[in-house]
């Protein structure tokens, strides 16, 4: 008799933990909630292996009464920035279309809401190694 192996559950529509090659597609600035401040919501889109064209909001507190949450949001931008290598923008239609490695979560469901993905970091994507030069003459460096 064979056994079924369980694999770990992941909700309908929520990637698993790990990194993912993905470009922004869409962005807004939203009001929060409570409309006291405001966050720059993020959509990506994941571009290469199994989980390609998959979506993942971000939302930043860019503008937030508590200062932690709009610094956290601030550091968050200038992490996608430098992965995106952009030194700064003025518009976030500045980072759409430009591919980074997103480290994604799942943050557990409360109150009335479920489980749902949540970016934990940014970075560059990894360069290709180029391949090993060859000499142009048999005649090496040091040799005189």
């Amino acid at each position: 008799m064979a056994t079924l192996t369980r694999q770990p559950s992941v909700a309908l529509g929520l990637l698993p933990k790990g990194d993912y090659q993905a470009q922004v597609v869409d962005s807004a600035v939203v009001s929060t909630a409570s409309g006291s401040g405001e966050m720059l919501k993020l959509t990506f889109e994941v571009l290469a292996g199994d989980f390609r064209r998959r979506r993942v909001v971000e939302r930043l507190n860019i503008v937030n009464a508590h200062a932690a949450a709009q610094r956290i949001a601030q550091e968050m931008l200038a992490r996608l920035c430098a992965a995106a290598g952009l030194s700064g923008i003025a518009d976030s239609e500045e980072l759409h279309g430009i591919p980074v490695t997103i480290r994604v979560d799942i943050r557990p469901g409360s109150g009335d809401y479920g489980e749902q993905n949540i970016i934990k970091d940014y970075r560059a994507l990894a360069a290709p190694k180029s391949p090993p030069r060859q000499m142009t003459s048999a005649r090496r460096p040091w040799d005189q």
